[in-house]
């Protein structure tokens, strides 16, 4: 019943409009089908006798599991209440209060926290609310309350601001520094618990999970892509059933029959509370469910625990979530043990913002002053840059003094920096290799390759050979968002990854240039490099080409080549492509075929040497210029722009050098692991993952794509390499949206964490000196 769902409907299913229909009354359609039900059924009945029916609609067979009580009764209530009472920020009256105090701003993604605190860390002004799609207007107004309250008594020596919208405020408002919010709330944590060796966040959209060791960050976990189980996932439910969040946990408190809804996503948990209502839940019954819920998603999904001895012995938790007293029982009930939780759990990254920015011991903040603040004006437009094919969508934020932010670029441009520094980079190397590969006319005419999957890394050999057998080879361009677009009508199944989904868009294209002559070979062995028990290309990468002949209609009016092909062993393959190509292009003889195998074979070899090469060249420069090294791993289509996101070049602007996994899997001898390994790819990874333990500039951060079935494997596989070494493991799943704001927050997390723990190790190295 949405005008523009209409549209984009017939417009995406190429409808005609006799085709396509919309009832007036659409949304209702259901009710109006009971409807017409009821008028024809014989029964009639009364309201009177329709309400007594349900109250007496209990017992009978049922579906639905339920749990112990969260709280026996009142009593058991109050002793947590007072036991929870205790882990409190003592505060202290602003009016009466003189001297220096220190701003924390966390801008979350859903709501927006502030927390002014005195010279002895006492809160003098607090503030949390949701920020209504729009922070800025938001922190405006508390700027100015501060100020006002402040007046000349109180001098504001510093402002620091964590969160989603750190970059916006910070520019918005001249807030003197920023602090990425995993590492506010760590330092909010040890306020509370010098020893905290766990600590659990659940926020509105995310939840963050720290380890700590040694008074450091030891790992760090947060949620993907899905933001089920966080805070916004109970608020939506609790507004679905007419609740506010408030009222919806309390009823909670004390149900005497929680459901057990599990641990599921959003889809499944909807249907699960369906089934529980028509077993005759109540709302209490079903929100003390979610909470369970809430929490075995944390400690089962994004921890992964095993058991509770996993997550340490002094844990705090923190995040609006953990206000709700049902989540927080929850909790402990699950782990078998009591937790911290303070009375500020929702203020903890503005907290330990605050507290950061009185370490730094400023005199004065560069805070816009109230005189300013009052005419502060900001203004939002959207554009989409033009500086390159990502057409990145860009929003440009004005603000009175002249002064403007962007968000969502991927590179410097569009913010005017002329003279950045150009780290190193093997992502963008490895693309100028392929840009390399021009077609050279040829007497058999033209032969089209799609570049992805397998082809992207592969493209040095095929090129080679099919140029040396007299083709002229027109591979398609690397990927834009349009190359998606072009084949998405024809992806069978959307849980396929999404450079598996990208091939369509590269088939779509060339079909468009005409060219008859598609090539695109199935091989379900790799390359083979040694360093596993096998050398498989996965299921996907190896059959691919079959899906796309059986999806893509227009394919069948060309001539598609996808024969099986083994280029593990040359004199096989040679047999095999001499009887192939004989067959398909008579005048071929297998002298050609023979030559042009020895060229595929050099020219494939010749570009795995350049990228070791330029890998050692770019590792070097990075120890010469005091620069970390991030080792960004994956497969070798995550190169793909489009695919990457341009992870690569935010890594870069973090001051990091890139290498990928290719350029050093050689360097160490083939890892031992706990799983059959047979997959090249895969092999490659655990040999990066063991160098990187092996040198202290380096941190590898793991590529993977949702709807890769084998890549939970080598997740846990790498992981346990890195953390018996004591590095950090890294995981960014990625898919067809490019929103890099987590990925930002998790990538400097990831550089807090290892600057935290190198001033802990100095220190300890200077106390043992």
């Amino acid at each position: 019943f949405f005008r523009g769902l209409q549209e984009r409907f017939v417009e995406t299913l190429r409808l005609t409009p006799e085709n396509a229909l919309f009832p007036e009354l659409g949304q209702f359609s259901v009710a109006i089908g009971t409807a017409f039900y009821a008028e024809e059924a014989c029964d009639e009945t009364t309201m009177d006798d329709l309400l007594d029916r349900i109250d007496k609609a209990t017992g009978g067979v049922t579906s639905t599991n339920y749990l112990k009580p969260l709280f026996a009764n009142e009593e058991d209530y109050k002793a947590f209440a007072e036991r929870h009472a205790k882990a409190t920020v003592e505060e202290r009256d602003i009016e009466s209060y003189s001297g220096n105090a220190y701003l924390g701003i966390d801008c979350g993604s859903t709501t927006t926290k502030v927390v002014l605190i005195s010279e002895d860390d006492k809160i003098l002004y607090k503030y949390y609310s949701s920020n209504r799609g729009n922070p800025v207007t938001i922190i405006r107004e508390q700027l100015i309350t501060i100020r006002r309250l402040c007046g000349g008594r109180i001098r504001l020596c510093s402002g620091v601001v964590t969160g989603y919208g750190e970059d916006l405020i910070r520019n918005a408002f001249r807030v003197d520094d920023g602090i990425v919010e995993t590492m506010a709330h760590f330092r909010a944590a040890r306020h509370f618990e010098p020893d905290v060796d766990f600590i659990l966040d659940i926020g509105g959209q995310d939840i963050k999970c720290f380890k700590v060791r040694n008074n450091s960050i030891d790992s760090i976990m947060l949620n993907e892509a899905c933001s089920s189980g966080c805070g916004s996932f109970i608020e939506t439910f609790a507004k679905s059933m007419g609740y506010e969040i408030a009222d919806f946990a309390e009823r909670g408190l004390f149900s005497q029959y929680p459901v057990d809804l599990g641990s599921r996503c959003t889809v499944f948990m909807n249907s699960s509370v369906k089934q529980a209502q028509k077993d005759g839940a109540s709302v209490a019954d079903i929100s003390a469910g979610l909470s369970l819920s809430v929490v075995k998603n944390a400690i089962y999904k994004v921890i992964r625990a095993h058991s509770p001895d996993e997550l340490g012995q002094h844990i705090v938790v923190q995040g609006g979530t953990f206000l709700n007293d049902a989540v927080l029982r929850s909790f402990e009930r699950e782990i078998g043990r009591d937790v911290i939780r303070p009375n500020i759990a929702g203020l903890m990254g503005a907290f330990g913002a605050a507290l950061y920015g009185k370490a730094k011991r400023q005199k004065e903040s560069t805070i816009l002053s109230l005189e300013e603040l009052e005419n502060f004006t900001h203004t939002a437009k959207s554009v989409t840059c033009k500086g390159c094919a990502n057409h990145c969508p860009l929003t440009i934020n004005t603000f009175s003094d002249g002064g403007r932010f962007i968000s969502g670029n991927k590179c410097e441009k569009p913010l005017g920096i002329k003279n950045a520094e150009k780290l190193p980079d093997i992502y963008e190397y490895k693309l100028d290799l392929i840009r390399q590969l021009k077609p050279v006319e040829g007497p058999r005419g033209k032969i089209g390759i799609p570049l992805g999957l397998n082809m992207i890394e592969n493209l040095p050999f095929w090129h080679a050979f099919l140029t040396k057998l007299g083709f002229e080879v027109i591979v398609s361009p690397i990927s834009t968002r349009e190359t998606y677009n072009l084949g998405r009508y024809t992806i069978p199944s959307d849980t396929v990854c999404y450079p598996a989904k990208l091939i369509h868009g590269h088939i779509e294209w060339l079909l468009q240039q005409g060219i008859g002559t598609i090539f695109y070979p199935c091989l379900t062995y790799n390359f083979d490099e040694h360093k596993g028990d096998n050398h498989y290309n996965c299921p996907v990468v190896a059959y691919y080409p079959e899906s796309l002949h059986a999806n893509i209609g227009a394919l069948k009016n060309i001539r598609f080549l996808y024969p099986y092909f083994g280029v593990h062993r040359p004199k096989d393959f040679i047999k095999h492509a001499t009887a192939f190509f004989m067959e398909e292009f008579p005048g071929i003889t297998r002298k050609d075929v023979r030559l042009a195998a020895g060229a595929a074979y050099a020219a494939y070899a010749e570009s795995r040497q350049m990228v070791r090469d330029k890998g050692a060249e770019y590792i070097r420069y990075a120890r010469s210029h005091g620069k970390k090294i991030a080792v960004l791993c994956g497969r070798p289509y995550h190169i793909d722009p489009e695919i990457n996101h341009g992870i690569n070049r935010l890594l870069t602007s973090l001051g990091m050098v890139v290498i990928s996994e290719d350029c050093i899997s050689d360097l160490v001898e083939p890892v031992k692991v706990d799983v059959l390994n047979q997959w090249t790819y895969h092999a490659r990874l655990y040999n990066a993952a063991k160098y990187v333990t092996q040198n202290a500039d380096m941190e590898l951060i793991q590529l993977v794509s949702f709807g890769c079935g084998i890549d939970a494997i080598t997740t846990d596989e790498v992981r346990s390499i890195l953390e018996s070494a004591g590095k950090l493991y890294t995981q960014l799943k990625i898919d067809e949206i490019s929103n890099l704001g987590a990925v930002r927050i998790r990538l400097r997390s990831l550089l807090g964490a290892v600057a935290e723990r190198e001033t802990v190790n100095a220190a300890r190295g200077m106390a043992n000196a």
